[in-house]
């Protein structure tokens, strides 16, 4: 009898471990970029003379510079330019982040592409970090 006890007991903690480790957060990847709990972009690759790391810091600093300038409070255009194989994306004169097409690797999208998808996901970040503003890209 005891040992059915014990038994039921070890399969309650196993259960119970495991549920727990099944709602665990996920860890975010140090080189994955967020704003207002939106993930936008995962930089992995060097780039224009900064390592990956670099690049993750200088972009969270642009967005940092766009959530703090007064003139961004009401929200703004987001948008995707061409830079010869690059592609920047901007909030007025702003740079955001400069896509290129190491970023692009191991994928089938183009660099223009896949500067969109990162400006789709930021606008919809910055709407969540300011909620009275609206951020739209072009």
């Amino acid at each position: 009898m005891r040992a059915r006890h014990v038994g039921a007991l070890a399969v309650a903690l196993i259960a119970t471990a495991a549920a727990a480790w099944a709602q665990a957060p996920p860890v975010a990847d140090p080189h994955d970029v967020s704003v207002g709990g939106v993930w936008v972009c995962r930089i992995t690759e060097p780039a224009l003379g900064l390592s990956a790391d670099e690049r993750v810091v200088q972009m969270n600093k642009q967005i940092t510079e766009a959530l703090s300038t007064p003139q961004f409070r009401r929200g703004a255009t987001i948008a995707v330019r061409a830079d010869g194989p690059n592609a920047r994306i901007l909030m007025e004169r702003l740079v955001i982040v400069t896509v290129t097409p190491a970023d692009t690797k191991g994928t089938t999208v183009k660099t223009m592409e896949l500067a969109r998808q990162w400006a789709q996901r930021l606008a919809k970040g910055l709407s969540k970090a300011l909620p009275d503003a609206e951020f739209h890209t072009f």
